[in-house]
């Protein structure tokens, strides 16, 4: 091998790294218009998984960053919140949520979320869209490096 053929190599990479950079970035097309927020206090975990204390449902989220009006009907106009929180979590850790309409599970939309690290952190999701909701069943799905973690199912009547 040669220096040429070297300095080929090391171009190729970064640009096959630089051509996958996009390839995390959400397909927001489907039905939601949506925004993913977090909170948190502080503290560690060691290991790869993420320790998940609980996901709830709402249409509102308090000062502490907790759901204030738990459901698990909504209407067709409601903003729908899912709150999860995790327990004595290392920084850069990700959680997704993806969120499915009907039997089927079409997919709405999947959003991805660095989790604040420390004891009782809270992790926003909020799934928003600018027409009515169609009425039916829905689903969340928390999912860390690929592998679903926790799950809640919801109407909209």
């Amino acid at each position: 091998m040669t220096f040429t053929h070297s300095i080929a190599g090391v171009a190729f990479t970064v640009l096959a790294f630089a051509a996958c950079g996009d390839r995390d970035k959400t397909d927001n097309t489907m039905m939601g218009d949506s925004v993913a927020a977090t909170s948190n206090s502080g503290g560690t975990l060691s290991g790869d998984d993420v320790d998940i204390e609980g996901l709830a449902l709402g249409r509102t989220v308090g000062t502490d960053g907790k759901i204030t009006d738990k459901l698990e009907e909504f209407r067709t106009t409601d903003t729908i919140v899912a709150v999860v929180e995790t327990n004595e979590n290392d920084a850069g850790k990700e959680l997704s949520a993806r969120w499915t309409y009907g039997d089927d599970e079409q997919l709405i939309e999947e959003q991805r979320q660095t989790v604040a690290a420390g004891e009782k952190a809270r992790t926003m999701f909020r799934l928003t869209k600018a027409s009515a909701w169609p009425v039916g069943t829905y689903h969340v799905r928390l999912l860390h490096n690929g592998k679903e973690v926790k799950s809640a199912d919801f109407t909209v009547k």
